[in-house]
């Protein structure tokens, strides 16, 4: 277990056209968070997302647009002593059908994305794990 507080909200709104994952990537450099997590809503021109099939690997699924954002949640951490951004994304189209998984490059935002960052005032890591092959956070 970790324990923290937030120490700061930050409050962004991702234009059209930007890629959510790049977007984020910039948020989080310009304002120099390592540990956070955060939520967003808002719609998607086309999407990329993934499920973890096992040893590090993740299958991808692209999906045609537009879609809402159902719910976009995650956290920043340090892997590799380098900020990273490890979220979920649920997306319906027009027919109340949801789809999800792992946030991609090739999310595309359409009309809007609202983003709100929870920064924390405490350290989040991640190591390697050999037994699944991804980098999970060392708590």
């Amino acid at each position: 277990m970790k324990k923290g507080n937030v120490s700061s909200v930050i409050v962004e709104r991702l234009q059209s056209g930007c890629d959510i994952l790049q977007g984020l990537n910039e948020l989080i450099s310009q304002n120099h968070v390592t540990a956070a997590d955060f939520t967003a809503i808002g719609a998607v021109r086309k999407a990329v997302v993934g499920y973890f099939i096992g040893q590090g690997q993740y299958s991808t699924v692209a999906l045609d647009g537009p879609l809402e954002i159902v719910s976009c949640v995650g956290n920043i951490s340090l892997k590799e002593n380098q900020p990273f951004v490890h979220a979920h994304i649920s997306l319906a189209n027009s027919k109340a059908n949801v789809y999800g998984g792992h946030l991609l490059p090739g999310c595309i935002v359409g009309a809007t994305s609202e983003v709100t960052l929870h920064v924390h005032d405490t350290d989040l890591t991640r190591t390697h794990d050999p037994e699944t092959g991804l980098f999970l956070l060392d708590i």
